[in-house]
This record gives C-alpha cells, structure tokens and sequence, in this order.
C-alpha cells in the first residue's frame, strides 16, 4: 500500500517562487545579504561587457545597471538571466552550462575590451583569473556581502527532525548551515544542491548530495520528488 505521507522539504536559498509539487515545502533562507558602498567613479566608464552572475547582484545593482554605459549584458544561470529579464534588461549572451566554468568555454574575450563584473565580495575568483589571464579591462565591483541568516538557522535547529528534504543553492549556505549543525543532523534527509560547486562544498563535510541537471530550484524539486516515488 502506498504511502499518504506528504513530505516536508526545506529550502535554503534566498529567493523562493511557488513550485507546482506535492511536497510540503518551508522556506528558510539560511543567509542574507547586505549591500556594501563602492566606488561610485567605476561607474563613470564606458564598458563593452558588464557580467552579472546572480539574482543578488540584480537586486542590488538594478538602479546602476539603468543608467550605466554599457553596450552589452551577459547573464551566468537561469535565474539570472530571468531575473534580468523580469528587471527589463536584455541579455545578450548566457552559457548554456548555467555555469562560470560554462562561460569561459563559450564567451570569447577580446583583448582590451572593457568588461565590468559587480559581485559579491566572497566570489569565487575563476572570472576574475579568466578575463585578467585573456587582457580584458576588467573593473570589479564588491556589491553585496552574505552573512548567516539567524533567524532561519534558529528555526532549522526545530524543524531538522521532522523534515524529509533539503536544498543547497551556494557553498555560502553550506558553510553557514554547517557552522551549526553536523554531518550526523542530515543522516536521514535526502540533500539535492544546485550545482558541482555547491555539492563540493557538502562533500567536503562529508555530506553526499545529488545535483539536478539544471540550476534551478524547481528542478531540485522535481528530483526529490522523484527520490521519494522510487521509494514507495
């Protein structure tokens, strides 16, 4: 006889949307962000490329990128080319990978071309070497800065016991979730991350964890999903 249990699933990444599924889903974003100042001049610029690489950086880059003098957008991720797009900007190239190391096989650098990459202050380098290491003009932005959410950590500590899921979107949440908690906390909940880079992260803590074949929250929810019916 099947089961009638609905299963309950936590989501950790920041931005959450409805899902059509029949999970019982809680959002608890396990960390947030705080927009930091920069250097106003770098604005000031003509640039042939400005990179944007997450939800994060379109939320606090909006007004900036409005009137900011640049002749093209490219996009890294599904979301954010979305996000984007729901913001009115178009987006003129997005990897197929969904992925920084996606972007460096299909985004051909030109020499001296004048590239502007607003980020999050604890990104990872891997742009930053490849626009450098092919001569772009490049001008980094330190936009935002991730911090645990501990208001969502406090509620995770109550509702680990009695969830049956768990989604990773960035090594940040990993890093955060596990300054609180131990591997044996998620020996009976299915993990799903979005990406290699994130399930790194959870293996390096020795946590194994499955990655759906695109970067989006709904896709980690499918593949739940999926975990659960091949158990029944």
């Amino acid at each position: 006889m099947k089961s009638t249990k609905i299963s309950k699933v936590i989501v950790t990444q920041s931005h959450f949307r409805d899902v059509n599924t029949s999970l019982e889903l809680l959002h608890l974003p396990i960390i947030t962000f705080k927009k930091l100042e920069f250097n106003r001049e770098k604005l000031n610029k003509d640039y042939d490329w400005v990179v944007i690489t997450s939800k994060n950086t379109v939320k606090f880059f909006y007004n900036e990128l409005k009137t900011l003098n640049a002749k093209h957008i490219a996009s890294i991720g599904k979301t954010t080319t979305e996000a984007l797009k729901d913001a009115g900007f178009h987006v003129d190239f997005e990897p197929s990978g969904y992925t920084q190391e996606g972007f460096k096989e299909e985004f051909d650098v030109q020499r001296d071309i004048r590239v502007l990459y607003p980020a999050s202050k604890d990104k990872r380098s891997i742009m930053r070497d490849y626009f450098i290491e092919k001569g772009a003009d490049l001008t980094e932005i330190a936009l935002y800065q991730p911090a645990p959410n501990m208001e969502s950590i406090n509620q995770l500590k109550k509702e680990l016991k009695n969830i049956d899921g768990l989604t990773f979107s960035s090594p940040s949440g990993v890093h955060a979730f596990m300054e609180h908690f131990k591997k044996e906390d998620l020996e009976h909940i299915k993990v799903v991350s979005i990406g290699h880079v994130t399930q790194k992260a959870l293996m390096s803590y020795g946590i194994q964890t499955q990655v759906p074949k695109e970067a989006t929250l709904e896709s980690m929810i499918t593949l739940i999903e999926e975990e659960f019916q091949n158990e029944i």
